[in-house]
């Protein structure tokens, strides 16, 4: 993975068959906080995964598929639910 920094390593994240995320695995950087040194940065997420805010990080590329996996479901969910409206 091309990243312009020594984070290289990386996964798709597919759920369903659909791509939902790309997570990279954050190497060491002199200028950047040592707790993340080895985790996996959440670097895209697509469709029912895209988010707003601040970065995710995740221990695992398997956590991060996990969290992508939950919200695709949360919003299946929310979908199916019957209209809470009068």
């Amino acid at each position: 993975m091309n990243t312009a920094s020594p984070d290289q390593q990386g996964y798709l994240l597919f759920v369903d068959e659909k791509l939902v995320g790309v997570v990279a695995r954050i190497e060491r950087h002199e200028d950047l906080d040592k707790t993340l040194w080895g985790r996996w940065c959440l670097e895209a997420a697509f469709g029912l995964c895209h988010r707003a805010g601040g970065t995710l990080t995740f221990a695992t590329p398997e956590d991060a598929l996990e969290w992508a996996v939950q919200r695709v479901d949360m919003h299946e969910r929310n979908r199916m639910s019957p209209s809470k409206a009068a």
